[in-house]
């Protein structure tokens, strides 16, 4: 047996040792040694007079340290089963004692391997544990997000905001249902020219109401109605009801509630918004916001994910998606 296998801490201070005397040092490797208080005061010593001009250096260092402060905090939280934490331990224990007999080899190469190997990368082994503990801090940083709400829709509401998204919810989608009944419709939908709707509102509003090119899109989407709504929290707004021609020639209603943007939730020009409403998922129907030009945008759709995708393109919706 060698001495290296006999000593392995001997071998592991010469493999540390090359590191130094390669050319150029491999700094990279050095710090994670350092980080890990692997080195002991002589190495300490030489490492600092070779970072003394290496400004990135002490950075570099508080990174490895901060990794591995984090991969250990997140081991020792609640949510990870006692069991599975010592497993993982128990593998990387392992994978360092199994390893010993390699070091000597490893410092035979080291001059022409260790620059481009990270330091999960020494053993397929410790590569393993690594990769096993890493995932199980994602799992844990995701179950105390879960917990604490920090994985919330990509725009979260106060609750001023989530409050209006059920009001303005529950109000669109009962008109909508109401005025799918003709006789319902034909009270108070009296718009039925798009261009003049579109003049009417914009009128109203004081500023450029987008609505579909009718002539353009007659295959696709047909107009049935217009005319003054009460949407929440703004003063004038309007609902205009449209067929939508899905893949099989059928009609499926869809309604767009326009008004000035009052404000109330955080939308950016750019983004249409899947609004969160208790009332329209129980009733199968998904609810779309977006503002352009001053303009709240609020699509009711039972369609299809395709058709209602083309009736936004159609509307001008922006295609960038996003949850509130």
């Amino acid at each position: 047996m060698s001495n290296e296998q006999q000593h392995p801490e001997h071998a592991q201070e010469a493999f540390l040792d090359a590191l130094f005397e390669e050319s150029p040092i491999n700094l990279a490797a050095l710090l994670r040694a350092c980080a890990d208080g692997e080195l002991n005061e002589q190495q300490c010593e030489r490492l600092k007079k070779v970072i003394a001009d290496r400004p990135e250096a002490p950075s570099q260092h508080d990174f490895e340290q901060a990794l591995r402060g984090c991969c250990s905090r997140a081991m020792d939280k609640p949510q990870c089963p006692k069991a599975l934490r010592d497993r993982v331990t128990s593998m990387a224990a392992t994978a360092v004692a199994a390893d010993q007999d390699a070091y000597a080899q490893q410092i035979e190469d080291s001059n022409s391997t260790t620059r481009n190997r990270s330091f999960w990368a020494r053993t397929p082994a410790m590569g393993i544990a690594a990769a096993v503990l890493l995932s199980v801090a994602g799992v844990l940083v995701w179950q105390s997000a879960s917990i604490f709400g920090v994985l919330s829709p990509s725009t979260p509401l106060n609750i001023e905001q989530a409050s209006y998204s059920e009001r303005v919810g529950q109000f669109v989608l009962g008109e909508h249902k109401r005025c799918c009944n003709d006789d319902a419709a034909e009270a108070k939908l009296i718009q039925h020219d798009i261009s003049q709707a579109s003049a009417y509102f914009s009128q109203q509003f004081e500023r450029p109401v987008r609505l579909p090119q009718m002539e353009e899109n007659q295959e696709q989407i047909r107009f049935y109605g217009g005319g003054d709504c009460h949407v929440p929290e703004t003063i004038q707004s309007g609902h205009l009801r449209f067929d939508a021609i899905d893949p099989n020639g059928e009609a499926i209603s869809v309604s767009l509630f326009i008004a000035p943007d009052p404000g109330v939730l955080p939308l950016e020009e750019g983004v249409t918004y899947r609004l969160s409403s208790s009332a329209c998922d129980a009733a199968g129907a998904r609810l779309f916001v977006w503002v352009s030009g001053g303009v709240q945008y609020l699509l009711v759709s039972e369609a299809s994910d395709k058709t209602c995708g083309d009736v936004r393109d159609l509307m001008d919706a922006p295609r960038r998606i996003k949850q509130i």
